[in-house]
């Protein structure tokens, strides 16, 4: 089974594109490439913003990362709004595809699968 997280503090930039990441480690080694799918939910109640994103990893990286905007929708009402310093909340879906496997001395083959991963997080915008 994989591993993965959110890194516990991640930088607000004032402007642009913010880097999300974080520690992924599959376990089965010829894994080769994963996919993130994720959202960032901040606050509470009708005035929460939450932010999608799609990050990525590949083989000999230490992190998966992606990068979003800080401009959200807000899910009371569907108004923009932005990520702010301070706490959040991120949830992801990890995908990877492990290869198959040739056995039975070379006469069977065992088809690749795919493994999904889901977490939940909280982390600091700093």
């Amino acid at each position: 089974m994989s591993v993965g997280r959110f890194d516990r503090k991640i930088e607000l930039p004032s402007q642009g594109k913010i880097t999300v990441e974080g520690p992924f480690n599959p376990q089965d080694r010829n894994v080769t490439s994963g996919r993130v799918l994720f959202m960032i939910v901040q606050g509470e109640g009708q005035d929460a913003v939450m932010v999608e994103g799609e990050g990525g990893w590949e083989k000999g990286d230490r992190n998966w990362s992606a990068k979003v905007s800080r401009r959200g929708t807000r899910v009371g009402d569907g108004s923009p709004g932005d990520l702010q310093l301070g706490l959040a909340r991120g949830i992801a879906l990890s995908i990877v595809i492990k290869p198959g496997k040739v056995f039975g001395g070379g006469s069977k083959f065992d088809p690749p699968s795919i493994e999904a991963l889901t977490w939940c997080a909280d982390f600091t915008f700093v």
